[in-house]
């Protein structure tokens, strides 16, 4: 049995050593423009050309690019972000929480066809409904609102599959037993089937805040306004070719990176959970 550890953990290294390389030449453009964000302006581009210790390791470090970002509109713009991502996946996860059960449970005429749609819903591109959904949000008051950036974003196709997949995969019996003890079918969506999808709510908060988070067509066409303006629209309006500030673009860049990096790091598990299929078990050996 020891033979056989061993083997196995030398079979495993160069796998890790794949694995190491390739995540090395994937977060080194991300280190890079981190670490830019740090240089001097007149620095940041200088070592670029010839790839060596200087272009990973500044030799100067400065906080002037962070200091330029938090005097101008960014704070405003992360605020935007944050708030309409939350408000988001606050009510997205009640709204299709709430769709993904019914779907689950119910049975109710073209259920089929509405489930069919609701798939194809998050395999079309977005261009192709700016127009219609722009002419419904000036319809209705809401261009350059909230409103406008968070109500069309709650409801996910994507997310509501999540949901039915899980509440389907409860066993009817549960539910018709509570229903048999007097609870309701608000009761039973609330107080025993949502508490138990706390991973598939963790994997749609996620999805939802990180889609926000990254949103930037959209902002850019219903808001208008610079006081609601994003983050990521908020870092297109400060760069031009002639004139671009490249620091505090790195700086406010790196911002956004780290802010999004932050919930994807505390709910990475249940998001690989919910999304990776388990890993078939091996054969237990006998010694």
């Amino acid at each position: 049995m020891t033979a056989a550890v061993a083997g196995d953990a030398r079979a495993s290294v160069p796998r890790m050593a794949a694995l190491v390389f390739v995540a090395v030449i994937l977060l080194l453009p991300i280190y890079w423009l981190i670490m830019s964000s740090f240089r001097p302006a007149d620095q940041i581009f200088r070592y670029a050309g010839e790839f060596g210790m200087q272009t990973l390791v500044p030799l100067q470090l400065t906080l002037e690019n962070y200091r330029q970002i938090l005097a101008s509109g960014f704070p405003r713009a992360l605020f935007n972000s944050l708030f309409v991502s939350i408000s988001t996946v606050v009510l997205g996860v009640m709204v299709n929480s709430m769709a993904g059960f019914a779907f689950a449970v119910f049975e109710f005429p073209l259920k089929r066809t509405l489930f069919a749609a609701v798939l194809l819903s998050f395999m079309m591109p977005f261009e192709s409904i700016v127009i219609p959904l722009y002419t419904l949000m000036r319809g209705l008051g809401w261009v350059n609102t909230y409103a406008a950036l968070i109500l069309p974003e709650v409801a996910g196709g994507l997310v509501i599959f999540l949901f039915r997949q899980f509440f389907a995969g409860i066993p009817k019996e549960i539910y018709e037993a509570a229903r048999m003890d007097g609870a309701s079918w608000w009761q039973i969506y609330l107080k025993m089937t949502l508490p138990l999808s706390g991973p598939t709510i963790a994997t749609a908060s996620l999805v939802m805040f990180i889609h926000q988070w990254d949103a930037f067509f959209w902002p850019l066409v219903a808001a208008t306004s610079a006081d609601l303006a994003v983050v990521q629209v908020a870092i297109a309006r400060n760069m031009t070719l002639e004139q671009a500030n490249w620091g505090a673009l790195f700086a406010s860049a790196s911002a956004a990176v780290l802010v999004a990096l932050v919930p994807f790091l505390i709910l990475q598990r249940y998001y690989i959970r919910v999304l990776s299929p388990p890993a078939p078990q091996p054969p237990r050996r006998s010694c």
